[in-house]
């Protein structure tokens, strides 16, 4: 094994959505700064966002080895590795022997359920944000040695796009997340019959997060975010953010419809997942002005999760039963129940 299990995160991480220095006194904000820290305040209770060295390299090595598989992420459509021309023997024959590591120890490996690669991007995700000194707590000895080697090459040639792009998505979403957050995050909350998170949840934001863009862990909360994947910019990112939250507060919801659908000798399959999807869509775009929202489609609907397979009849249920209860005409256990019996 290469990563333990996660640890419990330390509530005094680095936030990257605070940009204000510390040393700032209220008393001689501008009224931009002073914008800022409200929205930074009203971020913080939400999300901790990060864009860590550690885990971007990580993650960039598992992009790498699916390439050398031949399997580039979907979104991303990366079709070649990375290279740079100015690398050296050394730094070349160091990057290589990462990715060959990752391609012979991981390969094709999906993130999302495996318990090891979960693990130790958890483990990642607790070291500092700047990438100093790799803490091999919880690491075996042969990762830390392959992450330490590839470190320098993935500083000097990748990091500094990568982090630009991580920073700029943060930002992008800052006035979101302050404006329509909390809102959102009660709505969700309020449907799902369970409240967000007593903490923040802790986000990091990288450049490649292969296969699908994202990964999550629920306890404790953690999202891995793409910001290079392209679904994942403007409203519709910032949708499917708060749908990944979600799964940290559905307990409530699954457990409910798997009772109903025990009850009824039917299998729901991932109907509860749709069910977020769904929920999201929804109440953002409640929450949206009339501008914005008339120009809105969710996700489910632009990436077209509706029409495959399964989903093709959760989203049936879903627009009838599911709705009924979003538009407060059915409760929550008449709503779950009827969805069961229309499945």
């Amino acid at each position: 094994m290469f990563g333990g299990k996660p640890r419990l995160r330390s509530a005094l991480l680095p936030l990257i959505c605070v940009l204000l220095p510390a040393t700032t006194h209220a008393s001689t904000m501008t009224n931009a700064q002073a914008r800022h820290a409200q929205r930074a305040s009203v971020a913080r209770a939400l999300f901790e966002f990060h864009s860590n060295f550690w885990v971007n390299l990580h993650q960039t090595l598992l992009e790498e080895a699916l390439l050398r598989a031949g399997k580039p992420d979907r979104r991303l459509q990366a079709n070649t590795p990375l290279a740079a021309s100015q690398m050296s023997k050394l730094e070349e024959s160091r990057w290589n022997a990462a990715v060959t590591f990752y391609e012979t120890h991981f390969g094709t490996l999906r993130q999302h359920g495996n318990d090891q690669l979960i693990g130790i991007n958890d483990m990642l995700a607790m070291q500092p944000d700047g990438g100093g000194s790799l803490d091999s707590t919880g690491l075996s000895p042969q990762l830390v040695a392959v992450l330490s080697e590839a470190a320098p090459v993935f500083r000097k040639y990748w990091w500094p796009a990568q982090q630009q792009s991580n920073m700029k998505w943060i930002a992008s979403q800052r006035a979101r997340v302050h404006d329509l957050g909390p809102g959102l995050a009660a709505a969700m909350g309020r449907d799902l019959r369970q409240p967000w998170p007593a903490r923040p949840i802790h986000v990091d934001v990288c450049y490649y997060v292969p296969d699908i863009g994202f990964a999550f862990t629920i306890l404790p909360p953690h999202i891995t975010y793409a910001s290079g994947d392209l679904s994942h910019q403007g409203l519709t990112g910032f949708e499917l953010l708060f749908h990944e939250a979600s799964h940290t507060f559905a307990d409530v919801e699954q457990h409910a419809l798997a009772r109903a659908c025990r009850a009824q000798g039917k299998d729901c399959g991932d109907l509860w997942h749709t069910l977020l999807f769904y929920t999201s869509g929804v109440e953002l775009g409640r929450l949206l002005p009339p501008g914005e929202r008339a120009g809105f489609t969710p996700y489910a609907y632009k990436y077209g999760l509706y029409t495959r397979g399964d989903w093709v009849r959760y989203h049936r249920v879903l627009a009838t039963d599911w709705q009924a209860y979003l538009d407060g005409k059915a409760s929550f256990d008449a709503a779950i129940r009827a969805m069961a019996t229309h499945l």
